[in-house]
């Protein structure tokens, strides 16, 4: 029979989920006060450890190694065992860090706090800050060998989730699955650690490697992260987090929560677990390979030589369609302003050129009473700024687009030829053969911007 600890007082409330060396260095060896290593992989028993730590062993007792993918979550009474067997009680405060940084601690973290433990918080910068701090370590000894402590699972619905979660996350227009691994293995340009794993990621899942929350080791501050966070999600709320095995993705949920997320929910075995099944389908963005079939191909296949007309309406006709190739396969998701400080959207930039395309074909050239659609001199950037939400004004701006573009050509086409003149407020004297040159120059500018919102909302990038 396990004889019980003597009671002892409470530690004090921790500032957050996230404690730098200083804090931890005051309060540590006081009662009540248990530090966890959670290092995995190379830094895992690297040989140093702060004083006292104990082993929160994330590739051993604290994962269901009957779970097809790595670093699943074990079940409520197993986890409960372990933590106890580590002499955590549940009025204890818990401080996990690791060898690498901020890594693997934010798994550990994650995992209490999904059963019902929030006396909890991560290092930041874990061991390399608290040794850049000269603060000291110790050789690590024996496994803990203290008292059991009577820690209580209170297992929480919808921290932990599975692949049936995240694929109605996916479909979902108030939720976004964030990827926390490398861009080149979001991508599928990079191959994946685990053999025999297809590469790529979900369809409609946005990247965001848990790197780009740190800054020298450290989470960066509140602020920043929720900036970096907006950029991708706009104003939606509810985020799921995803990786390799579902430990970095554990990073983005800490980051999120310091940004003040609350909805927040990690994919359980992650990208492993997803790639597994057949079933689940999985996109690559391999440069050149984003758009697939003979509309991209034939973009820039068309002569480089003969007639001037044919090749600037050539020219500008493969502009045009590389505008609908970067929106391909988005919806809602058009509507997302993710580059801060910036108000472009890719809808924004298809109501802009709706608007270029009607003033210079329609209004200039063929001389018509023709206002702009989204803008006006009272709001110039309307087009860009306007209501930029919702499947009536994707719609909206689609059919708009492709109406002038239509005019465009059958102007262009019945033309004499590109010396056609008309008068301008902004240019003065303009032509055809201008407007045309001019008209290229301004997709080949916004198909940049373009370039950038896309790889930044889900990670696709292509010429």
């Amino acid at each position: 029979m396990t004889t019980p600890r003597p009671a002892t007082a409470l530690p004090g409330p921790l500032p957050g989920p996230l404690v730098g060396a200083d804090w931890l260095a005051g309060r540590l060896g006081e009662p009540g006060t248990v530090v966890f290593d959670a290092s995995v992989g190379a830094h895992r028993g690297a040989g140093r450890r702060i004083p006292g730590a104990r082993p929160f062993d994330l590739d051993g007792a604290l994962s269901d190694h009957d779970a097809p993918a790595p670093h699943t979550m074990p079940g409520a009474a197993a986890f409960e065992d372990a933590i106890r067997a580590l002499g955590v009680d549940d009025t204890d405060t818990v401080v996990v860090y690791d060898g690498a940084g901020v890594y693997s601690s934010a798994r550990a973290w994650w995992m209490l706090r999904a059963m019902g433990f929030d006396r909890a918080a991560v290092l930041d910068g874990g061991l390399p800050a608290w040794t850049a701090a000269g603060l000291p370590v110790e050789e690590c000894g024996p496994a803990y060998e203290g008292p059991r402590g009577s820690f209580t699972a209170r297992p929480r619905t919808g921290l932990l989730v599975d692949a049936g979660a995240v694929r109605a996350a996916l479909a979902d227009p108030s939720a976004v699955v964030l990827d926390a691994r490398t861009r080149g293995r979001f991508t599928g340009t990079a191959p994946e650690p685990r053999g025999g794993l297809r590469g790529g990621h979900m369809p409609g899942a946005v990247n965001l490697p848990f790197g780009d929350l740190q800054r020298d080791g450290l989470m960066r501050p509140a602020a920043e992260l929720r900036a970096a966070f907006t950029a991708l999600t706009g104003n939606r709320g509810r985020l799921y987090f995803s990786c390799g095995s579902g430990v970095t993705a554990c990073v983005l949920a800490l980051g999120a929560t310091l940004a003040g997320y609350e909805s927040l929910a990690v994919y359980d075995g992650s990208w492993t677990d997803w790639a597994m099944r057949p079933e689940l389908p999985a996109v690559t963005g391999r440069r050149g390979q984003l758009f697939d079939g003979a509309a991209s191909g034939d973009r820039f296949a068309t002569p480089a030589t003969g007639d001037e007309r044919v090749l600037l309406t050539d020219f500008l006709a493969a502009q045009r369609a590389t505008l609908e190739l970067k929106c391909a396969g988005l919806e809602a998701e058009l509507a997302l302003r993710s580059v801060e400080p910036s108000t472009l959207s890719l809808l924004g930039l298809v109501r802009h050129l709706a608007d270029m395309e009607r003033r210079w074909f329609r209004r200039v050239l063929a001389g018509q009473h023709a206002p702009a659609l989204f803008s006006s001199d009272a709001d110039p950037d309307g087009d860009f700024d306007g209501a930029v939400s919702g499947p009536e004004a994707v719609a909206t701006a689609w059919e708009a687009w492709r109406d002038e573009v239509a005019f465009a050509q059958s102007f262009t086409a019945a033309a004499p030829d590109l010396d056609v003149e008309a008068d301008d407020e902004w240019r003065g004297k303009v032509s055809l053969r201008w407007v045309l040159i001019h008209m290229i120059e301004e997709y080949a500018r916004h198909n940049g911007h373009a370039d950038l919102l896309r790889e930044r909302i889900d990670g696709a990038i292509g010429i």
